[in-house]
């Protein structure tokens, strides 16, 4: 009796099981594709986001540096060309040396060249010890 029942329904039997099989198989791929899909998407915005971050980030390099470029274009005048050791500046230099400051901190707070304050603090040396002067007549 089994074999005259079930034997004949065995091939629909496993033409049925396969196709279960098959479907399962189906759904389970299409879930993971759909999973796959929003891990791309989310991936994708992050993306999306950083290069938008980018683009303002360049822009604002840009304006910067066109900024930079607009200070540089202008043309500063040019300083004033100093007229040498003014009579100020000498006495100045001898009073700072009569107050027992070095050459080298009289150059750094006076802002002259220290062979300037030497020249200075020689010429007064030298007027002070009476030596003779060419004058002109």
């Amino acid at each position: 009796m089994f074999e005259r029942i079930f034997l004949p329904l065995a091939p629909y039997l496993f033409m049925t099981t396969g196709l279960i099989a098959c479907i399962y198989l189906f759904c389970s791929l299409k879930q993971e594709i759909r999973q796959l899909r929003n891990r791309l998407q989310d991936r994708e915005q992050q993306l999306d986001a950083t290069a938008a971050a980018m683009k303002a980030e360049i822009a604002d390099m840009r304006a910067d540096l066109k900024d930079a470029e607009e200070r540089t274009a202008q043309l500063v005048p040019p300083a004033p060309a100093r007229s040498g050791l003014n009579v100020t500046s000498r006495t100045q230099v001898l009073r700072m040396f009569r107050h027992g400051e070095a050459e080298e901190n009289i150059a750094t707070k006076l802002g002259l060249p220290r062979n300037e304050v030497s020249l200075v603090l020689k010429v007064h040396q030298l007027a002070v010890d009476g030596a003779p002067f060419m004058t002109v007549q």
